[in-house]
């Protein structure tokens, strides 16, 4: 074929079939002939290699079909009026694109052998040639025609890219400043190729009068070569780096490719439509007779699902989905013909803010990224293309996804199809991520994020992709639209995360219940439990010890860890009296949620732990719930932790007067007959009359204790019980107490 790619391989006589495994016997023997047959075979095409020259047998088939030269004919250049830039042709976005996608076609055949270029490859086959003289005349023709063509192309670009108006999308500021530099590349490319024809036609028609000399035959010979390079070498990375025709076309192809999006946004034409939900607006550029051109029903159903804003272009060859997903974008190409030779492409642009006001990197935002891409390997995105290939840019903040060479145009609309829920899903999904661990000693920035995307998918990678999923499912309580397109194990993975998450409760022997149910396996359920570890450490650490029947009743202290086996800070088989200190050294750090049950029930470190972290009386044994030490050690920093000390506790007069003394709200935690101590129930309304209700029931009939509330704060009528406040006798008496009260009725 006469892409970039085939031509390349050509140039450097590297064969163009692509061959499986089934030819790797044939390929070591290198010195015997081979036979390719392409034919029909019942109707279908195919083709196969076999050793030996077995052209003769099968030309005595019948049915074979005439042969055709892998060589193309030199007939195939474009004449001088397929090559001009027509008039009105840049008006519009799709006719434009379809011209300059022709005119890279048109141009490349130049290269391909039998293009009219091939003579300057082999300047010594050249000159011993009757007729060179004449095929130097043609040759030259084809590159002033191969100019034309290319300035008309470039032409053609400019034009394309100022469809767009002002537009100051980024992508186009890019293309614009690239193209500011290809243009004089240009000008000194023509000027070289000029000097250059000079130098070999000239010497050759002087060859025909007179004898030339070995010296400039050899000069002939590299002028020959240097025309050569500056038509037709092709290793092209960047604008300035532009050295032959060939690149300049290939740099033309990539720029209005990479400017098909921005420049049919930007320049909103063809006919426009909106979505039932005014939420998708519909730019058409397709011929009547191609129909929806790549925007199928269902690709269009997909994208109507989605609550964002979306701006759809269809065209012939080209579909373009923009979604402006808040502070991310994405952008979403199928392409019939991209560039390079990838044939059938899905491309996805995906965009992210990543810096916070302080300079810093947002985790979430770079996890968000992270995960995407692994989501889109997980859910086989390239499954009919030729693979998936990744570039980041750490300047736009963006990611390129490209999954090239796909087989048809329906594998691209149904990778679309994929695609376009797991875009959904993963909006809003960064404020959820920026506190979930990955990976041990992660230190997200997006240079660290291209890193670990361009490693194999590991271990640690599994379980970071699976540690995403539970955080999400847990967190929403919802199935997720990707589900369905994940395997077996994901899909059970989710469906028990979201059952895990419908009962949110401290009581960790209720998870456990549920946990060791008979559709559950053993695998399955560890997973669970390690990836719980990072939502709730202090309910799946005894949930963990239980599983692990070694552990049990073990002093050990466990370590976050991203992956499916246990590992400690303090180790379950050391001596507790050797460790005493290093384990009252890991609890200041880290707490007790990561603590065994013996720990816990240890009132020495407990009590130091408290010290630091008082919310931690909640993971204390139920024994130290009820230590009077212990809950007074951590209600007398937060108040509202009465909530977590025993029953008993809750109803001595001492610790709950300390607890509301310090948060007056966790009078709500004692017990019903402290709810109803005058003295207590004083401290609790001293700074907010509205606490009243937390008071006891019974408390809130007393009629005088209400009545003097009353005066001093009408407002304390509010909480006056039921029954009071249907009394005409006591609604008479809150009035003369107070008039004020009657804002209050």
């Amino acid at each position: 074929t006469n892409d970039h790619v085939a031509i390349t391989l050509r140039q450097a006589e590297k064969p163009c079939l692509l061959a499986g495994d089934q030819y790797q016997a044939l390929a070591t023997h290198n010195d015997e002939q081979a036979t390719l047959a392409y034919a029909r075979f019942n109707g279908t095409p195919g083709a196969f290699v076999v050793t030996g020259d077995l052209t003769g047998r099968l030309a005595s088939h019948r049915c074979l079909s005439s042969g055709f030269p892998d060589v193309p004919s030199a007939q195939a250049v474009a004449s001088r009026d397929d090559l001009s830039l027509p008039d009105g042709t840049f008006s519009q976005v799709a006719t434009a694109f379809r011209w300059l996608t022709d005119q890279n076609t048109h141009l490349l055949a130049f290269f391909a052998p039998g293009g009219g270029l091939d003579c300057l490859a082999n300047p010594i086959k050249l000159s011993m040639s009757a007729q060179r003289a004449e095929i130097l005349a043609a040759t030259q023709d084809n590159i002033n025609l191969l100019i034309r063509g290319v300035q008309a192309m470039l032409d053609g670009y400019q034009a394309f890219l100022q469809l767009a108006g002002d537009s100051r999308f980024h992508e186009l500021k890019l293309l614009r400043d690239e193209l500011a530099v290809v243009i004089p590349r240009f000008e000194t490319l023509k000027q070289n190729i000029k000097s250059g024809l000079e130098s070999v036609t000239l010497p050759m028609k002087v060859g025909e009068e007179v004898q030339v000399s070995a010296g400039r035959f050899h000069q002939w010979i590299e002028d020959c070569h240097k025309l050569h390079r500056c038509l037709q070498v092709f290793c092209p990375e960047f604008a300035n780096c532009v050295q032959s025709v060939h690149d300049l076309i290939y740099l033309l192809h990539r720029g209005f490719v990479r400017a098909l999006a921005p420049v049919t946004l930007a320049s909103r034409q063809g006919e426009i439509s909106q979505s039932i939900k005014q939420n998708v607006t519909y730019f058409d550029y397709t011929s009547p007779e191609q129909g929806a051109g790549l925007l199928s029903p269902l690709c269009k159903k997909a994208i109507e699902k989605l609550n964002c804003k979306v701006a759809v272009a269809s065209m012939d060859d080209a579909l373009i989905v923009n979604l402006d997903l808040g502070n991310h974008k994405s952008l979403v190409e199928l392409l019939e013909c991209a560039e390079g030779g990838k044939g059938r492409t899905l491309r996805l642009t995906f965009s992210d803010e990543f810096d916070r006001p302080d300079g810093s990197d947002k985790p979430g935002a770079l996890k968000r990224m992270w995960f995407l891409v692994q989501l889109l390997k997980a859910i086989k995105l390239d499954k009919n293309a030729g693979g998936m290939t990744l570039s980041c840019n750490a300047e736009a903040g963006k990611i390129t996804i490209e999954c090239p060479r796909m087989i048809s145009r329906q594998a691209m609309q149904e990778a679309f199809e994929k695609l376009i829920p797991v875009l959904s899903d993963v909006n809003n999904q960064d404020i959820g991520l920026d506190s979930t661990a990955l990976f041990e000693d992660e230190q997200w920035s997006f240079n660290w994020l291209a890193q670990h995307l361009g490693n194999d998918f590991s271990e640690a990678d599994r379980f970071a992709l699976k540690q995403c999923i539970f955080s999400m499912v847990y967190t929403c309580e919802k199935t997720p639209n990707y589900a369905k397109l994940l395997g077996k194990q994901y899909r059970q993975f989710i469906e028990y995360t979201g059952e895990l998450s419908e009962s949110k409760d401290d009581d960790w022997e209720m998870f456990w219940e549920m946990l060791r149910g008979d559709k559950i396996g053993d695998q399955t359920r560890r997973e669970l439990l390690h990836h719980f570890l990072f939502i709730h450490p202090g309910i799946a650490t005894p949930m963990i010890e239980h599983e692990y029947g070694q552990l049990q009743n073990k002093y050990f202290v466990l370590k976050p860890f991203c992956g499916y086996r246990p590992e400690f800070y303090i180790e379950p088989d050391q001596s507790l009296e050797k460790n005493r200190e290093k384990v009252k050294s890991v609890l200041l750090k880290y707490g007790l949620k990561y603590a065994s049950q013996s720990v816990r029930n240890d009132k020495n470190v407990v009590l130091r732990a408290i010290e630091t972290h008082p919310d931690d009386l909640r993971y204390a044994s139920d024994e130290l719930k009820s230590d009077e030490d212990v809950v007074l050690a951590s209600v007398t920093k937060k108040g509202y932790l009465l909530c977590y000390a025993s029953p008993e506790l809750q109803d001595n007069e001492q610790i709950v007067r300390v607890a509301v003394t310090e948060c007056p709200q966790s009078l709500r935690h004692a017990s019903e007959r402290i709810r109803g101590d005058k003295d207590i129930v004083q401290i609790a309304i001293a700074s907010q009359i509205d606490n009243l209700a937390n008071a006891s029931i019974e408390l809130l009939k007393d009629r005088e204790y209400m009545l003097g509330l009353i005066t001093d704060n009408p407002r304390a009528y509010r909480h006056a019980a039921h029954e009071l406040k249907t009394d005409e006798i006591f609604v008479s008496s809150a009035i003369e107490r107070n008039p004020e009260v009657l804002e209050y009725m």
